[in-house]
């Protein structure tokens, strides 16, 4: 028996040399870079020691993607303190509530989102604060700094 038509005249070559013109890469050649060159260096190595490898090289890589990671995390959380503008108010203010009854899909198109003006009464943490109408008389719970906005008149 002879060589396969194809690797006649051409030299060894597989199918998938021929079609696509690049040797073929086998999922074991992704684990270990060269399967030669991990039998060259671990001849005499037991099952236990070649895992204990395995895992230092994992260990290796777990590091190489957390310092990644956190190397992401810290640019995004700059482009977004880059980007948001905390809005701060003081005592006094008047501002206008954000309805968030309504701040659902279909709500209607005319009704108004932003209601009557209010005076910043106290300012509480972490931007919070408690309202009250011209009247003296106290909005029912403390609102958001984020559903406030500064009114103008």
């Amino acid at each position: 028996m002879g060589l396969p038509h194809y690797c006649k005249n051409i030299g060894w070559f597989t199918p998938f040399q021929l079609v696509y013109g690049l040797e073929a890469v086998l999922p074991i050649e992704c684990e270990i870079p060269s399967l030669k060159l991990a039998i060259e260096l671990l001849p005499n190595t037991s099952i236990d020691k070649e895992r204990f490898l395995h895992l230092a090289h994992l260990d290796k890589n777990h590091h190489n993607v957390i310092l990644a990671s956190e190397a992401h995390q810290k640019h995004v959380k700059a482009q977004y303190d880059h980007n948001v503008n905390p809005h701060t108010y003081s005592e006094g203010d008047v501002v206008l509530v954000y309805d968030q009854a309504h701040d659902k899909l279909g709500a209607g198109k005319f009704e108004p989102m932003w209601h009557e003006p209010y005076i910043l009464k106290h300012v509480l943490a972490k931007g919070v604060y408690e309202l009250i109408d011209y009247d003296g008389v106290p909005l029912g719970k403390p609102r958001n700094g984020h559903y406030l906005r500064k009114y103008f008149a």
